[in-house]
């Protein structure tokens, strides 16, 4: 008889303890799932980021043409001096939103300098072979561009804007952040998308 209780309590005590330590591991605040979000942008965390590939800048910083070295130095350049401060989270219910002052490079100019550059490389070399080959036209359009975007880093000048994260309890223990255009341009000191 002893042995049947012991063996039911162990039944529904160890689920029930397991389940209280993945509540616990799982369970997050608006903090840290917006702490998560910022440093996973920093760090170029593809698992943070990707979570959010709905989003056109998203999408650009994970599959940015030419492959992962690319992407890489995009990201790098990017994200090299970005900074965050939160300011306040305010909560109620199911819903958040995060003040957050952001301060990264001033990228306003990256796609008007590109232009330039490019259409000087093209002109210059309008008569090449290189120019008529598509392949190299783009990887050097592409270089063209990165090169502006790592030489907007370099400048230093300072990008400041204040940014409002809004985020959804997920039902789940956790934080869903909504990431939008708007916001993603922002943290990304105004960075414009490459027109298509």
């Amino acid at each position: 008889m002893l042995y049947h209780i012991v063996r039911l309590l162990s039944l529904i005590l160890i689920p029930a303890v397991m389940q209280m330590n993945l509540v616990s591991l799982v369970s997050t605040s608006p903090e840290k799932a917006v702490e998560d979000f910022m440093n996973g942008l920093k760090a170029g965390n593809k698992d943070v980021i990707s979570r959010h590939i709905d989003n056109e800048y998203v999408n650009f910083l994970i599959n940015a043409e030419g492959g992962g070295e690319t992407a890489d130095r995009i990201n790098e350049a990017l994200f090299r001096n970005f900074t965050y401060k939160i300011e306040k989270i305010g909560t109620k219910n199911d819903v958040a939103v995060a003040r957050i002052l952001v301060e990264n490079s001033d990228f306003s100019n990256v796609e008007s300098d590109y232009e330039k550059k490019a259409y000087k490389y093209i002109t210059d070399n309008l008569y090449n072979d290189k120019t008529s080959d598509k392949k190299t036209l783009s990887g050097k359009c592409l270089e063209l561009y990165i090169n502006q975007i790592e030489k907007a880093a370099d400048k230093g000048a300072v990008c400041e804007n204040v940014v409002y994260v809004s985020m959804i309890d997920d039902g789940y223990y956790g934080w869903n952040i909504v990431v939008t255009d708007e916001l993603m341009h922002d943290i990304m000191g105004n960075f414009e998308l490459p027109a298509e």
